[in-house]
């Protein structure tokens, strides 16, 4: 082809249009760039944008010198193809790049020349391309066979193409036994022909399945034995049609291992369950011989065991709930004080039935951990105790309250009655007595911040911190 004349426009459409790694501009008369491809601009190292408009010698100041004479010959008539050029430009600034270049004459109808169309590829820039993508690709291919899990890349038809190292470990065979083969070869015969439909599906809209996806399946090795695997794939992007990376897990020693902890898990469960049953029965059998003898006991000595038996009761009932749940982390607190406000009925209710025991606490979103259910429950059993002993000296009647809810991460925990209230100068806090150097001490096992609560009567409120 030695010229092109402006009725070529179609094919320099068509040319423009087109990636064949060719770099393509055309030149009007005074060298400035009317039109440039994507792969001239590359090969430049100037933007199709920068470039139109301007001259050859603004662009490419340094290469000039080196292509102005043949230009010049161009716009007299005469075509320069397949030259060897050695020139500079800003895609490799300071060395000579060398270009493989054609420079032919555009003329108008009556046959004048109104322009150059420049077609060059950047020989050393195009070079140094390949080998770049060459290294990548050897990284790539180490990395596919290196990897410690079996993969494969499957095209459209289920045909796969590639097979690394540790893939032919798995299925018992040398790799290049699978290049070529189905991949339902992997599969039990059971499998196969539902497996052949799933495929088909994914394939129209194939997407990203991560690890944390993984299918798992059952794959068949070529000595026909089977095993379980995971599977995660991964389309290949631009692929037409598509390509499939497929990633292949043998999962035997985990699923083998997962075995063997839940079975580890089920015995400390049943192992951790029998130890609740046991203490509580035996706490049972204290709480009913201290019951045997406080019948018989006098005075303060009665009072010592009945209050004896009741703090055991509480610790044999946390006991008893957590043998009847099945999750040892913990108790809901309201079902919880549910029970333990039975309790504390029958054991005092008959020599003070006039006064009320009220509970207002959740039914339910309130668990509290293992460590703190039996102080709580000992703290209200103090506190409780003790108003039905002291508040309501010389009166027919009174109420008790005990109530619980969740304030954020937070249990608030409050015991009060409307009895006689604290004498005048009484701090809590400060007091000698057992039941009250008893309840701070539980307090301070389980993190509480303790406020008295205002009169009437006598109160406090416990606050600590509580796990979601």
């Amino acid at each position: 082809m030695q010229a092109f004349a402006i009725e070529d426009a179609a094919v320099l459409d068509a040319l423009f249009s087109s990636d064949l790694g060719l770099g393509l501009a055309v030149l009007d008369r005074d060298l400035r760039y009317q039109r440039m491809n994507s792969s001239l601009a590359a090969f430049n190292g100037v933007s199709v944008d920068a470039a139109l408009g301007r001259k050859v010698s603004e662009v490419l100041p340094a290469a000039y010198p080196e292509i102005a004479p043949l230009l010049d010959k161009v716009l007299a008539g005469e075509p320069q193809e397949g030259l060897r050029v050695i020139a500079e430009v800003p895609s490799l600034p300071g060395q000579a790049s060398e270009w493989r270049a054609s420079y032919l004459p555009i003329r108008a109808r009556d046959g004048t020349v109104n322009g150059v169309l420049v077609k060059a590829v950047n020989m050393t820039l195009q070079q140094a391309h390949q080998r770049a993508l060459a290294a990548s690709e050897a990284r790539l291919r180490s990395l596919f066979e290196q990897a410690p899990e079996g993969m494969t890349l499957v095209d459209a038809e289920g045909r796969m193409l590639l097979v690394n190292r540790n893939m032919g470990e798995l299925f018992a065979c040398e790799s290049e036994q699978l290049v070529g083969q189905h991949v339902n070869m992997l599969l039990p015969e059971a499998r196969r022909a539902t497996h052949r439909v799933e495929m088909g599906r994914y394939l129209q809209a194939p997407t990203k399945r991560v690890m944390a996806e993984r299918r798992k399946l059952t794959a068949r090795r070529l000595d026909g034995s089977e095993f379980p695997v995971e599977v995660a794939l991964n389309p290949i992007p631009g692929r037409e049609p598509a390509e499939i990376l497929a990633t292949v897990v043998d999962i035997t020693e985990r699923l083998a291992d997962q075995a063997a902890m839940e079975a580890s898990l089920r015995e400390k469960t049943l192992l951790l369950n029998e130890v609740h049953h046991r203490v509580k029965n035996n706490l049972q059998i204290v709480a009913s011989l201290l019951d045997i003898h406080s019948r018989s006991a006098e005075g303060a000595a009665r009072e010592v065991l009945r209050d004896s038996r009741s703090r055991v009761g509480v610790i044999a009932m946390t006991h008893q709930l957590l043998y009847e749940g099945s999750n040892f982390s913990g108790l809901e607190f309201g079902p919880y004080l549910g029970k333990l406000v039975q309790l504390l009925k029958q054991t005092y209710v008959r020599e003070t039935t006039s006064v009320e025991l009220l509970l207002d606490v959740p039914a339910h979103g309130m668990r509290i951990e293992t460590h703190k259910t039996v102080p709580s429950g000992l703290i209200i059993n103090e506190l409780v105790v003790n108003s039905y002993k002291h508040a309501f000296a010389g009166r027919s009647s009174g109420c008790i309250r005990v109530s619980a809810r969740r304030d954020g991460p937070q249990a608030v925990l409050e015991v009060g009655d409307d009895g006689v209230g604290l004498p005048a100068g009484f701090v809590p806090m400060n007091s000698r007595s057992m039941g009250y150097q008893l309840v701070f001490m539980l307090a301070q096992q389980i993190g509480a911040e303790v406020e008295v609560l205002p009169s009437p009567g006598t109160g406090l409120r416990f606050t600590f911190p509580i796990d979601d």
